[in-house]
């Protein structure tokens, strides 16, 4: 049997192990804590870094640029006008290129898809990330033309007496054409057309002045077994004493209606329905959009704009100011770009500015890449992709 002295020994050499034990555990998770912060901190400040110059990595020198026209594209642009049509990489490489012969040649992209039509005749030519087109012509005077990502594409036709919107597949040679809504004059005079991204559902927006007031009338078209009534109408909806000028589609289920007043969002275009409206006392000077979002610029006075951005659900998700000088917007994925002549901007949709700069060569275009911190300066006479640092 241990004495007491040596029970009272073990004791103390146990109550010492424990409190090495907790003192370890307390330093351990002091540490943890203290790498987690470490790393948040660090995270936080490579999301949100912030620069104030660019390199030049290439430039390329084109022809005729101040006659050409620019579109997003897949990772990189295309470059189009009268006589062809040119891919671009994030690096500036053209990787591929189409020839034809239109007098207003105006692009549509969806992805790695390009329509380019010849808006006022009779002809199209459909890419899917090739050279090797695919044209055809149809039966009137196009008004406008929209491409999903699979390649059917939505065109708006003037005729004579009335207007048509129709959907082909100019792939399929067996049935190119899907389907043909005409107009009549209850509906009004189409406006803005767009298509969405699976092919499956085409917005309209109509100007309507049978009231003696000038009102738009939007319908909703489905051309899957749920669209199979008359015409593939699913829903339409009146906006009185307001124009609708322009409709585009968030993804294949969300709607944006672009109007003089303010912005209107729908969802489910099987059966269409209005999440959000979205109107301002402001003069609304430019809009943007993408899949998970909308943004207006609201004119503040001669130096500021407000920018706002909302989600498909039309919630505020940023208010801020900006210069009143930017002409252009867009945003992509997680970045809002903005430009002007002589300047440009990069927002993060968290509302922190990443970039802004006055320029020494004015630009005509201002483009992401797919690339982080790469990105496109167009100019008359070259295409620079710039990094920022």
């Amino acid at each position: 049997m241990k004495s007491l002295v040596g029970r009272s020994f073990d004791i103390t050499v146990l109550n010492e192990q424990k409190r090495k034990k907790t003192r370890f555990v307390i330093l351990a998770i002091a540490c943890i804590l203290v790498c987690a912060a470490i790393f948040y901190l660090g995270f936080r400040w490579f999301i949100n870094r912030q620069y104030d110059s660019y390199q030049v990595e290439r430039s390329v020198y084109v022809k005729n640029g101040n006659s050409m026209s620019y579109e997003a594209y897949d990772d990189g642009i295309i470059r189009y006008g009268r006589d062809g049509v040119t891919a671009l990489d994030r690096k500036g490489n053209s990787i591929w290129s189409g020839s034809y012969e239109m007098a207003n040649p105006k692009a549509d992209t969806c992805g790695s898809s390009v329509v380019i039509a010849d808006i006022g005749g009779d002809s199209l030519y459909i890419y899917r990330g090739e050279g090797t087109g695919t044209g055809f012509t149809v039966d009137y005077p196009i008004v406008q033309a929209c491409i999903s990502n699979q390649g059917v594409i939505a065109v708006l036709m003037e005729e004579s007496s009335s207007n048509t919107i129709a959907l082909y597949n100019p792939f399929d040679k067996a049935e190119v054409l899907l389907a043909e809504i005409p107009t009549n004059v209850e509906d009004g005079y189409p406006v803005s057309i767009d298509l969405s991204p699976d092919g499956s559902s085409v917005v309209a927006s109509y100007l309507n002045v049978t009231t003696g007031a000038a009102q738009s009338h939007v319908a909703f078209y489905n051309f899957t077994e749920v669209g199979k009534n008359a015409n593939c109408l699913v829903g339409a909806h009146n906006y009185k004493e307001t124009l609708i000028s322009e409709v585009q589609f968030m993804g294949n289920s969300s709607v944006c209606l672009f109007g003089e007043k303010g912005i209107y969002l729908w969802t489910n275009m099987r059966q269409p329905e209005a999440v959000a409206a979205k109107e301002f006392e402001e003069t609304i000077q430019s809009a943007f959009i993408d899949e998970g979002h909308v943004g207006v610029l609201l004119k503040k006075d001669d130096a500021k704009n407000i920018m706002r951005l909302y989600d498909t659900a039309g919630n505020n998700t940023l208010t801020t100011e900006v210069d009143a000088s930017f002409t252009h917007v867009q945003i992509c994925g997680d970045e809002i770009l903005l430009n002007s002549a002589e300047s440009c901007a990069i927002y993060r949709t968290n509302g922190v500015r990443k970039f802004s700069r006055d320029l020494k060569s004015k630009i005509s275009y201002f483009f992401p890449t797919s690339k982080k911190n790469y990105y496109f300066f167009v100019q008359d006479s070259k295409i620079k992709v710039i990094k920022l640092k």
